[in-house]
């Protein structure tokens, strides 16, 4: 950043030791992911902000990446630590209002937190902070980045997965208190429960009956000797609101990244090689009859057009469906059939990246219909023919 004007407050470790002495773990002292939780968990319980993260993929060293590039507008100091590393992140907004100064802009500044997890390439940055400075500041920040740092997702079974480790892993009853269901591509359906067992929301009749899929949901842990409120969202982010940081840390964050880690395999390494028209699909199946009519094919390729920076070429719509995407962000193409009424294929181009496959996966997902993900070549089609340049 340049001409930046400095923030008239600044938020640091030191001045939350200060105000805080005696009761907070000693800073310096603090060296390792569980010291870093005790103390998260300490700040948690004085404070009324909660715990607001996200788990995401990176090629490299995401501190390496934030090194080496600078979105405009933001600006990160770091600190290292033996397992975890600090940050203080800066954003300046332009716009107009009671917040903004009379140069027209307002500036987001607070500390985040980042640490590896033990599966190969998986992350977690956190902040203990209001949405606004996670939203627009944290999250903001981390998507500016280049694609070899990749958000990932996750599907309704997945989800449930999630919450049936955790159930098998803590005593005591996981109660959801909030839920988000969606249906592809139109209405949000927000559900309220009072007292209501998770896998009431995963076998609602809107999600097993009517493809809706399970979007956020907010939870706590009931007749139980521990103490655990939190949310946790098919896109990898989490709260810790109150309890226990062993529950946080150990068990949801720890089985979370375990699962985007699976999930991001599904994509990594698919690219089509030069000189060779074959490549391993990626599909979505479906129950036998799920896809049926031209109608189906039609709100494919309009769940397709909702993806962002990109374009959509589409060569057939019936009775078949086949079209190409192409990703502005790094290049990548990929054509799309859907040629069953339980499949649709995705068949990656050259330099075909998992960030951009991620997105295209994940726009199917959540505007058409939400299916099971796997890889390999459906062997009663061979797809060469029907291959556009790219």
């Amino acid at each position: 950043m340049t001409d930046r004007k400095q923030p008239t407050k600044r938020i640091t470790r030191k001045g939350l030791k200060m105000e805080r002495s005696g009761t907070l773990l000693d800073w310096t002292e603090i060296d390792s992911i569980p010291m870093l939780g005790q103390y998260t968990e300490q700040r948690v319980k004085q404070e009324d902000d909660p715990v607001r993260a996200i788990t995401f993929i990176s090629e490299r060293s995401p501190t390496k990446i934030f090194d080496e590039y600078s979105p405009t507008g933001f600006r990160v100091n770091l600190e290292n630590h033996e397992e975890f590393v600090t940050g203080t992140l800066t954003r300046r907004l332009k716009g107009q209002g009671e917040d903004y100064d009379e140069d027209g802009y307002r500036y987001l500044e607070g500390e985040f937190y980042l640490f590896p997890h033990d599966e190969p390439d998986l992350y977690t940055a956190f902040s203990i902070s209001d949405n606004d400075f996670y939203k627009l500041g944290l999250k903001r920040y981390l998507q500016s980045l280049p694609p070899e740092l990749s958000m990932s997702f996750l599907e309704s079974g997945d989800l449930r997965r999630l919450f049936e480790v955790l159930d098998d892993s803590i005593d005591g009853n996981i109660i959801a208190t909030r839920a988000v269901i969606k249906s592809p591509g139109a209405n949000t359906d927000v559900r309220y429960f009072d007292n209501t067992s998770y896998f009431e929301v995963f076998n609602s009749e809107e999600v097993i009956e009517q493809n809706y899929y399970v979007d956020k949901m907010e939870f706590e842990l009931k007749q139980s000797a521990r103490e655990f409120s939190g949310q946790v969202s098919r896109r990898g982010e989490s709260r810790f609101v109150n309890g226990e940081c062993n529950i946080y840390f150990q068990y949801l964050l720890k089985n979370l990244a375990s699962l985007l880690s699976d999930k991001g395999d599904i994509f990594t390494n698919r690219s089509r090689e030069y000189g060779s028209r074959d490549a391993e699909p990626i599909q979505i199946n479906y129950r036998e009859g799920a896809i049926e009519g031209r109608e189906e094919n039609r709100k494919l390729i309009g769940a397709l057009d909702g993806l962002s920076e990109s374009s959509v070429t589409v060569y057939h719509d019936n009775p078949y469906m086949h079209a190409s995407v192409l990703d502005y962000n790094d290049g990548t193409t990929a054509d799309v059939f859907l040629t069953s009424d339980s499949n649709i294929s995705i068949i990656p181009g050259f330099n075909a990246s998992r960030h951009s496959l991620t997105r295209i996966a994940d726009q199917i997902l959540e505007g058409f219909r939400e299916g099971e993900l796997s890889v390999g070549r459906e062997p009663e089609r061979d797809f060469d023919d029907y291959f556009s340049e790219g």
